[in-house]
């Protein structure tokens, strides 16, 4: 995904403005590098509802970011905190909630958040998610140790792909605003009616 000439402004189709979000969640995963909690942010915003973005809710709780956690206490460690998280955010109404790969990867936490809401994998080809992790992590990404754990989590959260019955939208030649456009265009389809 990328921003045509800068920042995109942030309403996004005009198509659905003035419209209410849909009553269940719209839950978007995928692998880090895809963009979802800009895009989730973008979603929010236009419909003026929550966003909820599980590794934020892990940091408030465990006071340090959810690589930081599992480096220092492992990953059931991290995975009992955002078991707990999805467990809140299955009682969410028509909330734009961000999730990782990993989250999504483990079944419970998967039907628990399907149980009320949407799920949308984001996708990104290979070669853009590199690009962008090495443009975010500058310097450190040069570091061979750094870079073998971002590519080890990479490839345990490239499995998202293959969880059966899931949709997916590749974002890798789309910018922010028409990801957050597809986006929302499936929500409404895909949400049950109440």
């Amino acid at each position: 995904m990328h921003e045509a000439d800068g920042p995109a402004p942030p309403d996004t189709p005009r198509s659905t403005l003035g419209s209410t979000a849909p009553y269940h969640n719209l839950i978007l995963a995928g692998e880090m590098g895809v963009g979802k909690r800009e895009v989730a942010a973008r979603i929010a915003a236009h419909f003026n509802t929550r966003l909820r973005d599980i590794d934020a809710e892990v940091e408030a709780l465990a006071g340090m970011p959810p690589r930081a956690l599992r480096e220092l206490y492992g990953e059931a460690r991290l995975t009992s905190l955002e078991t707990e998280i999805c467990r809140e955010l299955a009682l969410q109404r028509s909330a734009v909630i961000a999730v990782s790969a990993s989250t999504m990867i483990h079944e419970a936490n998967r039907r628990r958040l399907e149980e009320n809401g949407v799920v949308l994998v984001l996708t990104t080809a290979l070669n853009e998610i590199l690009r962008r992790l090495h443009a975010a992590q500058g310097d450190a990404f040069h570091d061979l140790r750094a870079r073998a754990t971002v590519l080890a989590r990479l490839k345990q959260e490239w499995q998202v792909r293959a969880l059966p019955g899931l949709p997916h939208l590749d974002t890798t030649r789309l910018t922010v605003a028409q990801v957050a456009e597809q986006a929302i265009a499936f929500w409404q389809a895909a949400a049950p009616e109440v």
